[in-house]
């Protein structure tokens, strides 16, 4: 554990902007955020970037379990924050369907299809007198 502090404490600008990107990609790879093809993009970004910022530390097997164990911290808190939403959060979501009150009947109620269909008939007469080539 003294050297993987150590080498934490050596760390450079570069090892602190692949330690970023590794988490954003990561987090971006596991979300549902983007499609499937931003998916893979994201989950190769995250590949990269922890290979280099294992590459970067000296000596690089401390770079390694430093990845391991921020992958295992996060399955931990997913893991958490997923127990605590299924104890307070599933029994008060519930969809809420509003339904459009149905329109009252009025006598033009019924007549409506008939206005429609007549509106229908007189429209290639219209299109005929607007120049249109469709009649």
């Amino acid at each position: 554990m003294n050297q993987i502090n150590s080498s934490l404490e050596a760390m450079g600008v570069q090892q602190y902007l692949m330690a970023f990107l590794f988490l954003a990609c990561y987090c971006l790879a596991l979300s549902q955020f983007m499609g499937s093809r931003g998916r893979v993009y994201a989950a190769l970004g995250a590949l990269v970037a922890a290979i280099a910022f294992a590459a970067l530390t000296d000596p690089w097997e401390n770079g390694v379990l430093v990845v391991a164990f921020t992958l295992v911290v996060m399955g931990l808190f997913a893991g958490t924050v997923w127990a605590l939403w299924a104890v307070f959060g599933w029994a008060h979501t519930h969809h809420v369907v509003v339904e459009e009150p149905a329109p009252a009947q009025s006598g033009d109620g019924l007549l409506r299809p008939l206005v429609a269909a007549l509106a229908v008939l007189r429209r290639p007469g219209r299109l005929a007198r607007a120049g249109h080539p469709q009649r």
